[in-house]
Order: structure tokens, then sequence, then C-alpha cells
């Protein structure tokens, strides 16, 4: 062999080693994807503790705190865990086809997209037990020795520390190790306050970690979030049909920690509602107001945007799953979230009236896009909801509010209706909403006049302006100005 023969097999070989490494690195350290909150979270890495940052790589054998931020952490590609704040958790292995966290303390959400961890078992330990994953969406909750594990989506398999029978949990199950000896539950059979209060928690932020990754294809990648979309009506349905007394702080949470996915939590729970034969319209008014209320907390200038979308959103699923209840899912649904918005820019600081009247007549105007037949029932509802909504975070500020709210509801109810071709009857739209407006601000206390609002002007449709005729060329003409003069 010559000498440049065999200098090319030795850079050849060392290439192929530099890559062998770089893929070995890549495969024993996870990689957090998002930090979420203020304060500090640690990576202690080889007994050194540093501070959590975005893109940092975290190995085998490292343990993550957090205090009041959670993370989240790509433990291999296709596994997002998010550590939910004042947790421990231990990155037990990375290599092999048994990825595995230790969750000492705390939190911990898994999701999991099965088409990209080519047939590994991810797992999290507790120190009674390892759930392993057969679906994609489960929160992991340690209290001292003791664990709570709560299924969003699809199954995990808990096998007891020393062996034992396996536990297997679907949808909407529960184990916990100190009922029944982790044997599967469900919500319903939980008496103990304490454990019910968990597990309500537990599936809250499973949504809320669901909906984060569903938001954000920025820092999580566009094939994790649109995975997680799915996940986050599969998680949202799970909670409104096996865990319902979760439902309201679920949809608070979510809308919370990702605004932009409030309306299609309020859609997945509308609809979820109607397909297990719930009461459709107290699930609406209940996850719009919370979704609502989220959201606008968290984004207090779009408050009036909020309340237009998931009122519209929450509608239309109706239009689709439950036809027959649309009148009271409108009035439910725009008096949800015109309370939950109003409330929450209101306590913000806010103007109550100004708030009243743009959020009112943003949640009508969604509620009466959507079923414009409905228009009446959505102002009245929208009007109930602002009113009640301004004089509960502003009470001297009632009559004003509940005033500005009816003539809010009124004109968003009419534009929504006419935005699709539909004619409505402006008076009964009109004395909808008075009566809304009064009964809110009664709701909340206050007795308060409310004076029935104008109808909103239409413009006249205009004639077109008048045209003359073109005459038609003379082709013995010479038109052009490119000749010579």
């Amino acid at each position: 062999m010559s000498m440049y023969n065999r200098v090319s097999s030795l850079v050849l070989a060392l290439i192929g080693l530099a890559a062998l490494a770089v893929s070995a690195s890549a495969q024993d350290s996870a990689k957090i994807l998002k930090i979420v909150g203020t304060g500090n979270a640690t990576v202690v890495i080889n007994g050194q503790p540093q501070d959590a940052r975005v893109a940092m790589e975290v190995p085998a054998s490292a343990q993550i705190n957090t205090t009041t931020q959670e993370v989240y952490l790509e433990v291999i590609p296709g596994v997002v865990a998010t550590i939910k704040p004042n947790a421990q958790v231990v990155v037990e292995t990375l290599s092999g086809n048994s990825p595995t966290l230790d969750l000492r303390q705390g939190t911990l959400v898994s999701q999991i997209d099965h088409k990209r961890i080519a047939g590994k078992h991810y797992g999290v330990r507790t120190a009674k037990g390892v759930a392993a994953a057969r679906g994609t969406v489960y929160s992991v909750t340690v209290a001292g020795v003791e664990y709570t594990v709560v299924t969003g989506a699809g199954s995990v398999q808990v096998t007891p520390v020393g062996g034992g029978t396996p536990v297997t949990i679907s949808a909407g199950g529960i184990s916990i190790s100190n009922l029944n000896g982790g044997a599967l539950t469900n919500a319903a059979a939980i008496t103990d306050p304490q454990m019910l209060q968990t597990v309500n928690q537990a599936a809250a932020v499973a949504v809320a970690a669901v909906a984060v990754v569903a938001s954000d294809p920025t820092s999580f990648g566009s094939a994790a979030s649109s995975t997680a979309a799915g996940e986050l009506a599969q998680t949202v349905s799970t909670v409104v049909t096996q865990i319902p007394q979760a439902t309201q702080l679920a949809a608070q949470t979510a809308a919370a920690a990702a605004p932009t996915e409030a309306a299609a939590v309020v859609s997945a729970a509308v609809t979820a509602a109607a397909t297990s034969g719930q009461n459709v319209a107290e699930v609406a008014q209940t996850v719009t107001n919370a979704a609502a209320n989220g959201a606008a907390t968290a984004n207090p200038q779009a408050a009036a945007q909020i309340a237009q979308d998931v009122a519209q959103a929450a509608v239309q699923a109706a239009v689709q799953s439950a036809p027959g209840q649309v009148n009271a899912v409108a009035q439910a649904a725009a008096q949800g979230a015109a309370q939950g918005a109003t409330q929450a820019a209101t306590s913000a600081g806010q103007s109550a009236a100004t708030v009243a009247q743009s959020v009112a007549q943003a949640a009508a105007q969604g509620a009466a896009t959507a079923a414009p037949e409905a228009a009446s029932s959505a102002a009245q509802g929208a009007a109930q909801g602002a009113a009640q909504g301004a004089a509960t975070a502003s009470p001297s500020d009632a009559s004003a509010a509940a005033n500005a709210a009816a003539q809010g509801a009124v004109t968003g109810a009419i534009q929504g209706a006419s935005s699709t071709g539909a004619s409505t009857n402006s008076q009964q739209v009109i004395d909808a909403a008075t009566q809304g407006a009064t009964q809110g601000a009664a709701n909340a206390g206050a007795d308060v006049n409310v004076t029935p609002p104008a109808a909103p002007v239409t413009p006249a449709p205009t004639s077109p302006p008048e045209t003359t005729p073109a005459k038609e060329l003379d082709p013995t003409q010479n038109v052009s100005n490119s000749g010579s003069q």
C-alpha cells in the first residue's frame, strides 16, 4: 500500500471515530429545550451545580432541580419531559432501549411520540415503581416515597420495585401507591380530598405541558408541536370525560401557559362533553370562562380577541357535535368567555367600562358568527358575563360597565350574524342584551339600571359609480406616442 493510501485510510478512520464519538455523545445527553418562569433551576453535573439554560446538554447521572421555574427536557428524540417547579429529577440512563428518568420529588409530565423513539421504552422511576410509557401523555407526582400516576392519553404500565404484578393504566386511569397498593383506580372512586387534589393538579399540568409544546414549534420543532396538537385534544377529552372535576383547572392552567391554545382547549372540551352525553352548555360555560380568564391574565391587552376566539370555538364545536343545543351553548359560551376575560383584564387595571364593552362585543360577535341564528342568545350571554366580570373586579364601576356591556353585546351580535349574511331582529337582540347586563351586575351584588342600547347603524349600500362606456378604437388612427413627430 502506498504512503498516500495509508494516510488516506488513517484520515478516514479518524473521521469515522470522530463521527461515532459525536453520535455517542448525542445519545448520552438530554437537552433543555425551554425554561418557563422566573427564578432559577440548576443542573448538577459531577457534583457541580450549574444554572439551567436553553440548549444545555444534560448527561446521564446529572440531576435537575427546579424551584419556581419549569424545565422542558428532550430526553431522547420523541420524548419531552416537563419538570414542574419544586422538583428533583435524575437522568438515570439515556443509552440502550430503556431511557429512564428518576423522579425524586415533585411532578413530571411526559409526552411520547412513538413514531420517533424507534422502539425504545421510556420510563419514569419512583421509589416504589417504574412508570413505563405505552401511551403518549402521562404525569407522575412524587411526595416522599409515595407516587401518583395519571394517564392523559394512551396507557402506562407501572412495575413495582423488586417485582410484583405490573399495573396497566389506560387513559384517565390513576395509580396511587398508598391507595389499594397502587391498583388501577379512577377519579370517581377517590374520596380522600388530598389525593383528589393531587390528581386534579396532575391532570391540569399535563394539559398545560402539552399545550406549551403545541404552541411553540420554534423551541420544540414542527414535528413535536404537530404531535402535541393531537395529544392536546386527546388529553383534554380524557380530563372532561374521566376526571371532570379537573376540567376548569385544566382549561385555566393550559390557557395561562399557552394563550394561543385556549381556543383549541375549549373546542376539545365541548366536543368531548357532547360525545360523552354531558350537559354541553354547562361545560362550555365552565371552559370558556376558565380559558378566557387564564389567557387574559397572561395577556390582558388581548382580552377582547381571546373572548372572541374561545366563544367562537365553543359554538363551532357545538354546531358540529351538538346541533340541538346551539342556542344554549351560544349563550353559555359568550357568557363564560366575556366574564373570564373581563374579570382578568379589569383586575389587571384596565377601565372596567372600556373592557366590558370591547369584550362583550367580541364574545357576542364570535358566538353569533359561529351560529347567526343564536345572535340574541349570544348577546344576552356576552352582556351578562361582561357585566358580572367587571362588577366583580371593580364594584364601583358596575353601572357604567353594565351599560357598556349591553351596548357592546348588541353591536357584536348583530355584526357577527350580519357577517354571515344572516338577518337579525335588532329589538330582540337589544332586549336580550339589556336583560343579560342587568342580571350580570345583579349576580355580582350590584343593583343597576341598564338603558336599552341602540342598534348599530349599518351603512346603506352605495350604488357603484357611473362609468362611461369605452369607445371602440378606429384602426385607421395611430394612437401610439412612440412615433416620430
